[in-house]
């Protein structure tokens, strides 16, 4: 972007976890609080990466050199299958504090992704229990995909993964399951011009990110979306001694977002509701009985993700519902 507060951070081998947000990995940048990165992200390498693709049509030329490079010299060190770019150290901040993550931009990288399931994952592994994989080609120029004959669907690209570093005690932690650090959410909602908090549990924060996605619908009930590998540019605030905020919390320019995990489906309803009524209550006049009524009334409960083995549910907010002075402010949330 060409400022002298801008940095970015290339997806090669170097900047790279396959499998884990790793506390005790040196960071690949360290910046201040305030500054924007250019964060490239790559998608895990299938076997025979490169044959995947040119079989499916995929010129040779359009074929990503670092994911090449990731599947040939990155040991998948699990637990969890993503490839993940970091971790960017945010000078200053300390466990506490809230990390405000701006999404200015998501850039898909290459005209392709992928789109699979396999025997055990989805929501219906008893339907469909064998592994079939398919490469999406993407028309960058129009901003569709084309997902079969007469079937295209608009790209809407963003990063499944926005994570800061889980307290170092807990070491290496598997990327899968969505959880305090935000991590694979999945959250289709969170593309340009969205901003996630997180609360900080190391210190300088350490923020990861990957899994991009060139489109998903609410469940991803198959058990992927469109992988793909994006460039994210993404803005950093930080929020010192605030409130108590200690689970993600998004908004985008029409909604102000709550998020419930949980391995049961039900009860991630419930961590979302009781998300939705502590910020409401906290942050505007409302009482705790009518931030539930009003939630029952304007708040839309979505599920995210089935997938991840921790399950995602979201509650939209509307803003436009709210008719008095001062905005709900989730890093001042007691």
């Amino acid at each position: 972007m060409g400022t002298e507060n801008t940095h970015r951070v290339e997806s090669s081998p170097e900047n790279v976890d396959w499998g884990a947000f790793d506390p005790d990995r040196d960071p690949v940048l360290e910046v201040s609080p305030g500054a924007t990165v250019e964060i490239e992200t790559v998608t895990p390498p299938r076997p025979a990466h490169r044959e995947t693709l040119t079989s499916a049509g995929v010129d040779p030329d359009d074929i990503l050199a670092d994911e090449i490079a990731v599947a040939e010299t990155v040991s998948h060190m699990g637990p969890g299958p993503h490839v993940v770019t970091g971790p960017a150290a945010i000078e200053g901040a300390p466990p506490g504090d809230v990390l405000e993550i701006e999404v200015v931009d998501v850039d898909l990288r290459a005209p392709y992704g992928i789109n699979l399931f396999s025997p055990g994952g989805g929501e219906l592994p008893e339907r469909f229990p064998y592994e079939a994989v398919e490469v999406v080609p993407f028309d960058l120029e129009a901003g569709v995909a084309a997902f079969a004959d007469g079937v295209e669907l608009p790209l809407d690209p963003f990063l499944g993964i926005m994570a800061v570093s889980p307290p170092p005690s807990e070491g290496r932690t598997d990327t899968a399951p969505p959880d305090y650090f935000g991590g694979n959410l999945d959250l289709r909602r969170l593309g340009a011009g969205s901003t996630l908090y997180l609360p900080v549990h190391a210190e300088d924060a350490l923020f990861w990110a990957g899994d991009g996605h060139g489109m998903q619908g609410d469940g991803e009930v198959c058990l992927t979306a469109t992988e793909t590998s994006v460039t994210a540019t993404l803005t950093f605030e930080l929020h010192t001694g605030t409130g108590r905020l200690d689970w993600p919390v998004a908004e985008t320019d029409d909604h102000y977002i709550v998020m419930g995990l949980n391995e049961s489906l039900d009860d991630g309803v419930t961590h979302a509701l009781r998300q939705c009524i502590r910020l409401l209550s906290d942050q505007t006049a409302l009482s705790e009985a009518d931030a539930y009524r009003l939630a029952s009334l304007a708040v839309d409960f979505t599920v995210t993700q089935v997938v991840n083995g921790t399950k995602g549910v979201h509650g939209l907010i509307p803003k436009a519902i709210f008719t008095g002075d001062g905005d709900i402010d989730p890093t001042m949330l007691e």
